[in-house]
C-alpha cells in the first residue's frame, strides 16, 4: 500500500513550489518597473519586419510568440504601475493647482516639481500602453501565420502510392548505405568502433540474464500474491509487471548508459541512440500493457476480458508499442507525427502505415470483449474512422495529413489509458484512506490534516481535486495533440495569464488559482501548526484538555481568517473593496443573520468563559450528553444513546444548562422503596445503606456523606424509604441506580421483606330478583378483547408492491439482468457489487443515490430469486420483519414475464416516502430494462 513518507515527500516539494511560486510573482512585479518601453518597441519592430516577409519558418513563429506575450504581460504591468502612480501624483497635484509665484515662490517651485513627475507619469503609462497594444496587434498577425503555415503543411502532397511503389527498389537500395552512414557515430577518444560493438553485446547480454533471474526468482512469487490479494497492493500493481519485464528493461537501460558513456555526442539525433532507448520505451509500454490487461487494475473488471480476451488483446497492444517504436528509432523524435525533409518518403509511407494498421486492428478487436460491446463506441467509431481517413491520405499523397491523423488517434489513445489508469489509482488511493485502519493509513491521514470522523469527506475532495487535475490535463493534452497550429492552446495559455474584464473587475485565472494554492497550502500549515502546538506546548502548559481545546479553536479561527486574506491578495482581490462590502453586510446581518452572529458570538463566550467544555456531561432541556466539541456555530453534545446534537451556542449561553461536573464528577442520587406494612423499619434501613455501600461507585471514604436511608411517609400501601447516596461519576447514575435496586430486591427476599401491591376496596352490590332473571335470560355476552386473538400492533403491519414486465425475449437473457452487475449498471444502479448464489451478499447504489445491501435468500435459476435487505448503518432491524425483493421470470404466450414484489415495508407514516421511492424505482427501472432487452 502507499506509505504515508512517501506523501510527505511529495506534499513537502509541493508546498516549497507554492510558496516560491507567490514569490516569484511578486518579483515579477518588481520586475517591471525596469520595463524600458523604447526598447521593447524596439523589438516589436523587428519582429513585425520579419513577418512582413514572404517565408517565414515555424520555429520562428513560436519564438517570436513567446517574445511578444513576455513584452505583453511586461507592459501590462507597467500600464498598471503607471496608472497607480499617476493617480496618487494627481492627488497630490491637484491641491497645488492653482498656487501663484508671486504669492507662494516656495510652495510654486513644489507644485512644478510635482507637475513635471505627473507628466512623466503620464508619459510612460502611454508609452505602456502603445507597446502593450502593438504585441497584441502582432500576436495576432502571428496566430494568422501559423494558422496559414498548418493548412498549408497538412495540404502539401507528395509520391502517392503507385509512384512509390514504381521509385520502391532504387529507394531501397540506397537504405544499406543510410545505414552503414548512421552506424559511424563519434566516439570519444580512445575507444574504437569494434570495442563499442563488443561492450554493447556484452552489456546487453549480462543485463539480459540479470533481468531473466530477477523474472524466475520473484515473478511467480508476485503473481500468487496478486492472485491471493483481496485489494490492489503496490507490489502487484508495479512491481509484478516490471518484474516480468526486467530483461527488456535492464538491457534497454543499459544499452543507453554504454552509448552515453562512449560516443561524443549521445543526443536522440543518433538512431542507434534511439535504438536503446526505443528498447526501454518499448519494456515500459509491455509493463504498462500487462498492468491494464491484468487483474490487478480495473480491468478485472470488464466482463468476459480475463481470461478469454487478454492475450489476443495483450499481442495487439505490443504490436501497436512495437509499430511506434519503430517509428521513434526510424524517423526520429517526431515519430510519424510529420514527414521531415530529410526522411525518406517510402519509409515514411511503411511506417505511418505500419502504425495505423496495427492501431485499427486494436479498436477493432475492443468490440469482440462482451463488456465493451456497447461502450465507448463512439470513440472507437470515431478513432478507427480518422485512421482509415489517414490511410486513404497516405496511399493518395497526401503523408503529412495521413501522419498528423494517425500520431492524433495513437496519443489520445495512449491519453485515455493514462487518464484510465490515473483516475484508478486516485480512487484506491481515496479508499484506502477511507476505509484502512492501519497505522500507515492514520498517519497518512494526520498529514493531510483528515479526522477520524471526517475522512470520506476529506478524502473525497482530495479525490476531487486529482480527478480535476487529471481531466484537465487530459484536455490541455487533447488540444496539444489535435491543434496543429497551436493557436488554441497559446489562446488559452494567453487568457490564463492575462485574463479578462468583467465589468469593472479584472480577473487574472493565474492569479486567482494562485490564490486558491497559496489559500489551501496555509490552511495544511495550519493543521500542523495546530496539531504540533498541541502536541509539544499545550500539553506542558494547559493541563485542562478544555482549556486547550478553547485555545487550538481560537487559533485556528485566526489563522483561517489569515490564510483567506492571504489568498484573496494573491488573487488580486482589492481588501479595500471588501471593506466596504463589509459595511453592507454589516446591515444585512442585522436584519437577516442575527441568529448567525448571535450563536457565533456565543459560541466565543463559552471557549473564554468556559462554563462547560469538551467531556462535561450536561442536561440542555430535553438533551442529556457529554459534550463533544464547541463549534463556531453550535455545541455538539453526544447523548448516552449516541446520538450526536447540535444545540446552538446561543442556548447554552442564554437558557439553562445544567453542568454535572463543572466543579467535579460527584453527584447524589436519590432511589426511593417502598416496604409492606409491619416490616422491621431497622432491618430495611440496614439493608439499603450496606447494599448502597457494597457497590464500588459509591463513595464511602470520607469524601462525601455516606450512604444515609431515610424514613420519609406512611404511604397508603406501603412504608416508603429513601435511599440517598453519593457517587464518583454522576454520568453513571443509571447503571448504579439499576446494580441498586437489583441488590436490594435480592436482599430484601432474602430477609422476608415485601414490597406490596396497592391495595383498593371493592364493594360487591346484590341486584334485585327480577333484575338477575333478566341477565339470565341475556344471551352470553361478546367474548372480551383479552378472548379475542390478539390484533398486530401498528409496527407490525406492513405494505408490498408489485411490478410486471413483459416481453419477448429469451428467458435466459431476462435472467442476466438480474445477476450480472454490468447489466445492471446499465437499467438500475450505479455502481456496486453482487455474489448470485444462495448466501451470496450483494451492495448496489442506486441511481437515485440509495445505497442498499443485504444476503440472497432464494436463487433459483433461470426462474425465481429471492433478496433480504439489511438494515442502514445505524439503523435497528425493523420489528416486522426484513424488507425483501422477490424477482420471478415466467414464460407466457412466447413472452418472458418478469414480476418484482417488494415486501416488508412499515405501513406507518415514517415509511411512507421509502414506499413513494420505491415504487418509483421500479417502475422506471423496469421501463430502463424494457429499452435494454428490446436491444438488438
Amino acid at each position: 500500500m502507499i506509505h504515508s513518507r512517501f506523501l510527505n515527500r511529495c506534499l513537502a516539494p509541493a508546498l516549497l513550489l507554492t510558496l516560491l511560486s507567490v514569490f516569484a510573482v511578486q518579483a515579477a512585479a518588481q520586475v517591471t518597473s525596469d520595463f524600458d518601453p523604447f526598447a521593447s518597441d524596439a523589438v516589436l519592430t523587428s519582429i513585425t519586419d520579419q513577418l512582413d516577409a514572404a517565408e517565414v519558418e515555424q520555429d520562428f513563429l513560436n519564438a517570436s510568440r513567446n517574445q511578444v506575450l513576455d513584452i505583453q504581460a511586461a507592459a501590462g504591468s507597467c500600464s498598471i504601475d503607471a496608472a497607480a502612480s499617476r493617480s496618487s501624483i494627481e492627488a497630490r497635484y491637484l491641491p497645488l493647482k492653482d498656487v501663484d509665484a508671486d504669492v507662494a515662490p516656495a510652495i510654486f517651485d513644489q507644485r512644478t516639481e510635482i507637475k513635471n513627475q505627473l507628466d512623466q507619469a503620464i508619459a510612460r503609462e502611454t508609452q505602456c500602453n502603445a507597446v502593450y497594444e502593438t504585441a497584441r496587434v502582432i500576436i495576432i498577425r502571428i496566430a494568422e501565420r501559423q494558422s496559414l503555415l498548418s493548412q498549408k503543411f497538412l495540404s502539401s502532397k507528395s509520391k502517392n502510392i503507385l509512384t512509390l511503389l514504381h521509385e520502391a527498389p532504387a529507394i531501397v537500395a540506397g537504405w544499406p548505405g543510410a545505414i552503414r552512414d548512421a552506424s559511424k557515430p563519434e566516439l570519444i577518444e580512445d575507444i574504437t568502433l569494434t570495442e563499442l560493438l563488443w561492450m554493447l553485446l556484452i552489456g546487453g547480454t549480462i543485463a539480459a540474464l540479470a533481468g531473466l533471474t530477477l523474472r524466475l526468482r520473484y515473478g511467480s512469487k508476485l503473481i500468487e500474491t496478486a492472485a491471493n490479494a483481496d485489494s490492489p497492493h503496490i507490489a502487484t500493481v508495479i512491481a509484478g509487471p516490471a518484474i516480468h519485464q526486467a530483461p527488456t528493461l535492464l538491457e534497454g537501460l543499459t544499452l543507453f548508459a554504454v552509448l552515453n558513456l562512449t560516443l561524443a555526442d549521445s543526443t536522440s539525433d543518433l538512431a542507434i541512440v534511439r535504438l536503446a532507448l526505443g528498447i526501454f520505451l518499448y519494456g515500459i509500454g509491455a509493463v504498462l500493457i500487462d498492468w491494464a490487461t491484468g487483474p490487478s487494475s480495473p480491468s478485472m473488471r470488464i466482463n468476459g476480458l480475463i481470461p478469454d480476451h487478454v492475450r489476443p488483446l495483450r499481442l495487439r497492444l505490443r504490436l501497436v508499442i512495437t509499430a511506434l517504436i519503430v517509428s521513434f528509432v526510424t524517423l526520429g523524435v517526431g515519430g510519424s507525427a510529420e514527414r521531415t525533409p530529410g526522411v525518406d518518403p517510402l519509409m515514411f509511407f511503411a511506417v505511418v502505415m505500419l502504425v495505423a494498421i496495427t492501431l485499427l486492428s486494436t479498436l477493432n478487436y475492443l468490440r469482440r470483449i462482451p463488456g465493451l460491446q456497447g461502450r465507448f463506441r463512439l470513440v472507437r467509431y470515431l478513432g478507427s474512422l480518422a485512421v482509415l481517413i489517414g490511410i486513404g491520405g497516405l496511399c493518395l499523397g497526401y503523408q503529412n495529413f495521413a501522419g498528423y491523423l494517425v500520431h492524433s488517434v495513437t496519443m489520445t489513445c495512449l491519453a485515455l489509458l493514462m487518464l484510465w489508469a490515473g483516475l484508478w489509482m486516485v480512487l484506491v488511493a481515496a479508499e484506502y484512506l477511507i476505509d484502512n485502519d492501519t497505522p500507515g493509513a492514520a498517519r497518512m491521514r494526520l498529514s493531510l490534516g483528515i479526522t477520524d470522523q471526517g475522512s470520506r469527506t476529506g478524502a473525497g475532495f482530495l479525490q476531487l481535486v486529482a480527478d480535476l487535475f487529471f481531466w484537465i490535463s487530459f484536455i490541455v493534452f487533447l488540444i496539444y495533440v489535435w491543434d496543429q497550429s497551436g493557436n488554441t492552446l497559446n489562446k488559452l495559455l494567453e487568457m490564463v495569464m492575462t485574463g479578462g474584464t468583467v465589468g469593472n473587475i479584472r480577473l487574472v485565472p493565474v492569479d486567482v488559482i494562485g490564490g486558491i494554492l497559496v489559500f489551501a497550502a496555509l490552511l495544511v500549515v495550519l493543521g500542523w501548526v495546530k496539531r504540533w502546538i498541541d502536541r509539544r506546548w499545550l500539553q506542558h502548559i494547559v493541563v485542562d484538555r478544555g482549556a486547550r481545546d478553547a485555545l487550538i479553536t481560537l487559533f485556528g479561527y485566526v489563522g483561517f481568517i489569515l490564510a483567506l486574506l492571504l489568498g484573496l491578495t494573491q488573487a488580486g482581490v482589492d481588501l479595500g473593496g471588501i471593506a466596504i462590502v463589509s459595511g453592507a453586510l454589516a446591515v444585512g446581518i442585522g436584519f437577516g443573520l442575527q441568529a448567525i452572529v448571535n450563536n457565533f458570538v456565543s459560541g466565543l463566550i463559552l471557549l473564554f468563559e468556559r462554563p462547560i467544555k469538551s467531556g462535561d456531561f450536561v442536561t440542555v432541556g430535553d438533551t442529556e450528553g457529554f459534550i463533544r466539541q464547541i463549534r463556531i456555530r453550535a455545541t455538539e453534545i453526544e447523548t448516552l444513546d449516541n446520538q450526536n446534537v447540535l444545540v446552538p451556542n446561543s442556548e447554552l449561553v442564554s437558557g439553562r444548562v445544567t453542568n454535572w461536573v463543572l466543579r467535579d464528577t460527584h453527584g447524589r442520587l436519590r432511589i426511593s422503596v417502598g416496604v409492606a406494612y409491619g416490616s422491621d423499619v431497622e432491618l430495611v434501613r440496614q439493608i439499603m445503606e450496606k447494599v448502597a455501600g457494597d457497590h464500588p461507585d459509591v463513595i464511602t471514604d470520607g469524601r462525601a456523606p455516606a450512604p444515609r436511608a431515610l424514613f420519609m411517609r406512611f404511604g397508603d400501601s406501603s412504608l416508603d424509604f429513601e435511599l440517598r447516596v453519593r457517587i464518583q461519576r454522576i454520568e453513571r447514575r443509571f447503571t448504579v441506580i439499576s446494580d441498586i435496586n437489583f441488590a436490594l430486591n435480592a436482599a430484601f427476599a432474602e430477609a422476608d421483606i415485601r414490597i406490596p401491591f396497592p391495595q383498593r376496596d371493592l364493594h360487591l352490590i346484590t341486584l334485585p330478583e327480577h333484575q338477575t332473571e333478566t341477565a339470565v335470560a341475556m344471551p352470553a355476552a361478546r367474548p372480551t378483547v383479552e378472548e379475542k386473538s390478539a390484533p398486530l400492533a401498528a409496527d407490525q403491519i406492513t405494505r408490498t408492491h408489485r411490478h410486471e414486465l413483459e416481453v419477448k425475449c429469451e428467458p435466459d437473457r431476462m435472467w442476466q439482468t438480474l445477476i450480472d452487475v454490468d447489466q445492471l449498471k446499465r437499467w438500475l444502479i450505479r455502481d456496486g457489487t453482487f455474489l448470485p448464489r444462495i448466501g451470496g451478499s450483494f451492495k448496489f447504489e442506486i441511481r437515485d443515490e440509495t445505497i442498499v445491501s443485504g444476503r440472497v435468500d432464494i436463487f433459483l435459476p433461470p426462474r425465481r430469486m429471492r433478496m433480504v435487505l439489511s438494515p442502514q448503518e445505524g439503523e435497528e432491524p425493523l420489528s416486522s420483519g426484513p424488507i425483501t425483493i422477490e424477482f420471478f421470470i415466467r414464460e407466457r404466450d412466447g413472452r418472458s414475464v418478469l414480476t418484482v414484489t417488494v415486501s416488508g415495508i412499515p405501513a406507518t407514516e415514517d415509511w411512507e416516502h421509502y414506499y413513494r421511492s420505491s415504487e418509483d424505482r421500479w417502475e422506471n427501472g423496469l421501463k430502463e430494462l424494457r429499452s435494454l432487452l428490446l436491444e438488438k
